[in-house]
């Protein structure tokens, strides 16, 4: 097979079509096979910049298999990155919007398919190739991504966060991503404070997190525009934080207190929760012991509901180096949380019974503990 150079003479091109070889290749990239698929791609992407290739390769479907690749999670980063390396051509880019490629790309950043690595290239780069052009860019923006952002901040997933600020971070660089952060920020609140009303401690941490990150506390001497913009939503929005620390279910003062303990190094923070009603009342009735929260199953412990307010309370009243909170190298950690101990199905039998046959209390307590003293022997 002869080498292919920058200039491939027209009449080798048209030999290419004529032998069928160009069909031959589109044909491969549909493969079940993902080597046989892949190899077929690569082949095909060094061939599309010659313009008689690239119309009958777009007129033999390749533009629609790479698009179909979009739809399945394995091979869409793969995909994505054909697409990043042939966006130039403008025939290639209208046969990419006839066929909604913009809508499978954010489907596919909404999954954090961006995330990893394909030919030796951070997913980020493809993505951040991806929106270098114009119009794709604007069509991508345009494809409910706000609604995306919003779904993957909502679930709390640290790889979705983490593609998710990939995102914000590529499109500040443009004016349309600038306009699209400005409308979308307090959206994007709004569904990080969801995470944190979670039972699931991790989902509530990754939000935390979140929060901790926009605001921009540990990059403060850079501050990027979209910590810029984010900073004033989130002072504005500590009330909807503080109302978690103030309800009577454990898992959301759990989530309220990791959510004011990632952003104590602030000092604006600090200062505006210290005076906020709510966190005077949540402090005052937790050392008065008047605290009273409810728990139920898959909620936190309530020794661990304890330690952090213990830590939240001494990080907001010093200074940020200094309120003894688990900090490494100025790394912010949070402490272990863990759910309550599920009951055994003779307890809950136990206690529907007592309802239902109005067993008396005393005796329902007693037949529970040791139902529970022999579940947690059998586990020793």
């Amino acid at each position: 097979m002869w080498r292919l150079t920058s200039r491939l003479p027209v009449d080798v091109q048209e030999d290419l079509i004529h032998k069928g070889h160009i069909e031959n290749l589109a044909s491969l990239m549909k493969n079940r096979k993902d080597e046989t698929s892949s190899g077929a791609i690569l082949a095909m992407l060094s061939m599309l910049q010659y313009p008689y290739i690239r119309l009958t390769a777009i007129e033999k479907g390749v533009i629609e298999t790479l698009v179909n690749h979009l739809k399945h999670k394995k091979k869409c980063l793969f995909a994505a990155y054909a697409f990043s390396r042939i966006l130039d051509h403008e025939n290639i880019r209208k046969a990419m919007f006839e066929l909604s490629a913009p809508d499978y790309i954010i489907s596919a950043f909404k999954q954090g398919s961006f995330i990893g690595t394909v030919e030796n290239e951070p997913g980020k780069e493809v993505l951040r190739r991806l929106m270098r052009n114009d119009d794709l860019r604007a069509a991508v923006l345009k494809a409910h991504t706000t609604a995306a952002l919003c779904t993957m901040f909502k679930k709390g997933e640290a790889v979705l966060n983490h593609a998710a600020f990939d995102f914000l971070d590529i499109i500040s660089n443009y004016s349309d991503g600038k306009e699209l952060i400005k409308e979308s920020k307090m959206a994007i609140f709004h569904a990080i404070v969801a995470a944190l009303d979670n039972q699931r401690w991790a989902s509530q941490v990754n939000a935390a997190m979140a929060l901790h990150a926009l605001v921009g506390i540990r990059h403060s001497s850079e501050r990027t525009f979209v910590m810029h913009e984010f900073q004033p939503v989130i002072l504005e929005g500590l009330p909807r934080i503080l109302k978690l620390l103030v309800h009577d279910r454990s898992y959301r003062v759990v989530g309220g207190a990791a959510a004011l303990f990632a952003l104590s190094k602030d000092g604006t923070v600090r200062a505006r929760v210290r005076e906020h009603a709510d966190f005077k009342f949540a402090r005052s009735g937790y050392f008065s012991k008047n605290i009273k929260l409810q728990y139920h199953d898959s909620d936190p412990r309530e020794e661990d509901v304890h330690r952090m307010l213990d830590i939240l309370f001494a990080a907001m009243e010093e200074g940020p180096h200094h309120h003894g909170a688990p900090h490494h190298h100025g790394a912010l950690t949070f402490p272990d949380v863990h759910p309550m101990p599920a009951r055994s199905p003779f307890v809950t039998s136990l206690a529907i019974l007592s309802c239902i046959f109005y067993i008396p209390c005393g005796l329902t307590a007693m037949l529970a503990g040791w139902a529970i003293d022999g579940t947690e022997t059998s586990h020793i």
